[in-house]
């Protein structure tokens, strides 16, 4: 292999790390819109039948794309405690 095809392709791979925290953006964005209206409904910020709800998904669609689903659920619980601080910090009053 050449040195310009891995260079190509580490590339190819770098574009595909900044839609992914495109995507991480994206879905803290939404946590947080769920957070604003936990706040103003006065609900708590965990809600333990969702989240395996959410795992469960995370496992099926890593099952689904060829991934350990061990490993889905790793990155489904890593993104839940991101979403779940800034949905904290919502309830937190802290910007």
């Amino acid at each position: 292999m050449s040195e310009e095809f891995l260079d190509e392709k580490r590339k190819e791979i770098a574009a595909v790390d900044r839609q992914i925290m495109q995507l991480v953006k994206s879905r803290v964005d939404l946590a947080n819109a769920i957070g604003h209206y936990k706040a103003e409904h006065g609900l708590d910020v965990r809600n333990h039948a969702v989240e395996v709800k959410v795992a469960e998904r995370y496992r099926n669609c890593a099952e689904e794309f060829g991934l350990d689903p061990n490993f889905g659920e790793i990155l489904c619980r890593i993104i839940m405690q991101l979403c779940v601080a800034s949905e904290d910090s919502i309830l937190e009053g802290k910007p």
